[in-house]
């Protein structure tokens, strides 16, 4: 017979018949009953302590049982000197995600050919081995006509059981298909540092900092590093750090910052290049550091092309011997100046850098960006105070480099149409000053990790890659492109993909609901046979063909991916603190049931010890491993042979970096002196590129190359251009600004929008709003009880307005993770707006980065 999910939700476990959801601990009490009735008469307390993979901070946790049952989520304090001191409120909350009674609980097929967020699927419940026997079937056949067909994404599944197990599995499958979802997040901050300096990944050095501007990071609700920096700030805030916030909306960590900077959207870099311009002309910029450690003496062409010799060396004007030398011992480079060389004409990077700014005046800063000319003048004087220029301080016996200066961004630079040169901006800022790698400064990750990034894009066509990662359409998009499946699944011609993609399988991810345009988004799915892997049923699962249960992360075994600081890291496991309700399988071990009937098992093991790194302590192949000997494997080859028990009793094992291995063996290591690479403050592999993509466009006759797009998008500097997105410059009959943003209560929406301890926090946590400036609402006849409608060039939304202070009157914010549309989830559930239904998408051409940030709108009462 078929039956909805909620009928299914209904019958599925006795447990439910006393789950009353206005009491949100009644399926933890059923739990704890019924422990009892089976003879535990004496309540035993005991603690386990794992790592919480609600979000992506991996917060330590101390998790209190009863018996069986989870009775408080604590942080654990032995990870406070490493890590987090506390915990968020998902992470408190988290045991009603394990015994939510709207879990998927067994595996369902779908009886309904037709798709849609308004088609009930007509679900019929299916054993384990008729749902492995179906898809391993489908897989089979695919992978015996291009193995290409399949697409693999995840989302938060990729630190539920850490991304090399699916990355191995499609390997051996013989896809490449595997998409994560970083152009959702913060992929254009990562390949801007790529480009610059050969990896990805910084961090304020809050311990030593003086002034810490913060470009839209919201660290004191949901984004990575959240529970080191919220404390960390906190801490410097009371022994005299200065924190200034520049986005337009007062958001939590604009509210407990010395200094709010409401900024008209997207002119984020106009402003950094504003405060660059100053600098310079000020003559408050760290030369030394420039000269010795970045190719801003690289001497430049008229045609953007760096001077180079036979050898491929790139040339600097000696000032000793007046001629273009490579930058060996002897040489002293000059930073500023015209030369001519063999008769044509040449200035040092820097010299185009300081020449491209000349329209930059503090008038017409403060004009674009909305921000007052005084505060602009305020803003260079306190870096220039707080920058020390040409100061050191001896840590630990080592002479460092003192510039307790930084800036921090997430998405408030990245989630933009040029989200790549909004961050360069602010890397180049930070060389002016060399703050970069200083104490005080900004502290890089892994320098110099990827040198290939120093190279250009082959920009390749056809593309291979259903997301068009490093194809002609994203040549720099390093960490796939989630938002473009869909869209290339819709059209493959159109991309040029020589295959047709058939069969998606989805884990731990609900995409399509959370990119821009995202109606569309769900159309694709309609052209594929989808296999989701989740615990609820989001509107992406209810898209599938098959969906198979999941376990939550306190039912599971996995290595935790941890979050480092610039003073410690930390190596982590995931344990099992109970299973709600028997679920037989998880991910990890629907990999290996599936590797094990298509055939490529072996496959995959080997590629399981390729990507782990697992050389002391691999897996063997023909030989199955439970997720639990998985894990002991992979603690025992990151800890060096630390024993598993160590692992399960402290879920972790921590260390404090010395001052060396914090300050000296990044950039001072990597590029400072003759003879060495150089940091990129001119990016010339763009230039370089660019040219990559003319040669295609030409050769294979592409109509959708817009070659005036990718100049500007490939400029090997920031530019003013870079703060005008699409809708800026072409939605004039739209006055407003729309940007959206996290709530701590809502990351990770699937989950919970399900959570009712947390919708029980109050009416404000339950939806969200249109949050609009009190004047702007005055004029609008708009106040707190009026429903508004929202509209951008891509739809419209119905909604309730809130009228507030701390916003700039020309925009609007809605918060994302609200609005959900499944057809299985309880009303309590649904409340709120679907922003990412009107928001348009205007991809990062370098990075692949959405432009979540960029769209204009109308706003009137409904």
């Amino acid at each position: 017979m078929s039956f909805t999910r909620r009928e299914f939700i209904k019958t599925s476990t006795t447990l439910l018949a006393a789950v009353k959801l206005v009491t949100p601990l009644s399926v933890i009490a059923a739990v704890a009953e019924k422990s009892k009735k089976t003879g535990a008469s004496k309540a035993k307390i005991r603690y386990l302590k794992s790592t919480c993979a609600h979000c992506v901070n991996f917060c330590g946790i101390n998790v209190q049982m009863e018996n069986d049952v989870i009775r408080a989520i604590y942080p654990d304090p032995e990870r406070a000197p490493y890590y987090n001191v506390g915990i968020c409120p998902k992470g408190v909350s988290g045991v009603f995600n394990t015994y939510n009674p709207y879990r998927i609980k067994k595996p369902l097929k779908r009886t309904n050919p037709k798709k849609g967020l308004d088609q009930d699927p007509k679900w019929i419940e299916i054993s384990w081995d008729e749902a492995f026997k179906t898809i391993s079937d489908k897989l089979k056949k695919i992978r015996a006509d291009d193995p290409r067909k399949l697409i693999w994404q995840h989302g938060h599944g990729k630190y539920l059981i850490g991304d090399k197990f699916p990355k191995a599995f499609a390997k051996a499958f013989g896809t490449p298909n595997l998409v994560h979802r970083t152009t959702t997040c913060e992929a254009a901050r990562h390949v801007a540092d790529e480009l610059t300096w050969g990896y990805h990944g910084f961090l304020p050095d809050v311990d030593n900092c003086n002034l810490l501007l913060n470009f839209g990071g919201n660290y004191f609700e949901a984004e990575q590093f959240a529970r080191w920096l919220d404390h960390a700030t906190t801490d410097a805030k009371e022994r005299g750090m200065k924190i200034v916030v520049i986005e337009p909306r007062l958001s939590s960590t604009a509210s407990k910052a010395d200094e709010w900077i409401p900024i008209r959207p997207a002119r984020d870099v106009i402003l950094i290049l504003g405060l660059a311009k100053l600098l310079i002309e000020q003559n408050t910029i760290d030369e030394e550091f420039l000269t010795s450690t970045t190719n801003a003496t690289a001497l430049v062409g008229a045609d953007e092309f760096v001077l180079k010799d036979a050898k491929g060396e790139l040339l600097v004007w000696d000032e000793k011997s007046k001629s273009a030398k490579p930058f060996t011992e002897g040489v002293t480079p000059a930073l500023k100046g015209s030369y001519t060389v063999n008769g044509k004409a040449y200035k040092t990077s820097f010299q185009v850098f300081k020449d491209s700014l000349k329209d930059l005046t503090p008038a017409y800063v403060s004009e674009t960006t909305g921000v007052p000319e005084k505060k602009i003048l305020w803003l260079a004087a306190e870096i220039t105070k707080h920058a020390k220029i040409g100061a050191t301080v001896i840590v630990d016996g080592h002479k460092l480099r003192y510039r307790p200066v930084a800036i921090h961004t997430f998405r408030g630079l990245s989630a933009k149409e040029f989200g790549v040169q909004n961050w360069r901006a602010g890397l180049i800022l930070q060389m002016l000053i060399g703050s970069i790698d200083a104490v005080g400064g900004i502290n890089l990750h892994s320098v110099y990790k990827k040198p290939q990034y120093f190279e250009p894009s082959k920009a390749e066509y056809p593309p291979q890659r259903v997301d068009l990662q490093e194809s002609v359409f994203f040549p720099h998009a390093t960490h796939n492109v989630a938002q473009q499946v869909a869209q290339t699944v819709m059209n493959p011609k159109k991309y040029g993909l020589e295959y047709t993609p058939e069969m998606q399988i989805f884990y731990a991810t609900n995409r399509p609901f959370s990119t821009s345009d995202a109606v569309k988004q769900f159309e694709s799915l309609e052209k594929t046979y989808n296999v989701v892997i989740e615990l609820v049923m989001t509107e992406t699962a209810q898209m599938a063909d098959i969906v198979l249960p999941d376990l939550s992360y306190l039912e599971s075994w996995h290595l935790s991916p941890t979050r480092y600081t610039p003073h410690s890291k930390h190596t982590a496991i995931r344990q099992p603190v109970t299973n709600a309700y028997q679920i037989p399988h998880d991910a990890y071990s629907i990999l290996w049931e599936l590797a094990k009937r298509v055939g490529i098992l072996d496959d995959y093991v080997k590629g399981i010890n390729k990507n782990w790194g697992l050389k002391k302590y691999p897996l063997k192949t023909g030989q199955d491993y439970s997720a639990e000997q998985a894990v002991s494997h992979i603690w025992q080859e990151k800890t060096k042979g630390k024993s598993f028990s160590v692992a399960k009793a402290k879920a972790f094992v921590g260390k404090h970096l010395e001052t060396k291995k914090v300050y000296l063996s990044g950039v001072e290591a990597k590029f400072k002196g003759a003879g060495k690479p150089k940091m990129n403050f001119y990016v010339e592999q763009l230039v370089h590129t660019l040219e990559n993509v003319k040669q295609q466009k030409e050769k294979y006759h592409l109509r959708d190359i817009n070659m005036g797009q990718y100049k500007l998008a490939l400029s090997p500097l920031p530019k003013k251009e870079h703060g005008f997105p699409v809708p800026h410059r072409v939605a004039l009959k739209h006055p407003f600004y729309l940007i959206t943003y996290k709530r701590m209560f809502r990351n990770q929406s699937g989950n919970t929008a399900l959570n009712p301890i947390l919708n029980a926090l109050g009416a404000d946590v339950q939806e969200n709003y249109v949050l609009i400036n009190s004047q702007s609402a005055k004029k609008l006849g708009i106040d707190n009880s009026s429903e508004v409608i929202v509209e951008t060039r891509v739809g419209k939304l119905k909604g309730k307005a809130k009228v507030i202070e701390g916003i700039r009157p020309d925009t609007i914010a809605i918060s994302y993770h609200y609005g959900q549309q499944s057809l299985d989830f309880p009303e309590y559930a649904k409340k709120g707006m679907w922003v990412n239904s009107i928001l348009e998408n205007h991809s990062d051409v370098v990075s692949g980065m959405e432009s979540f940030n960029d769209s204009k709108c109308k706003l009137y009462k409904a």
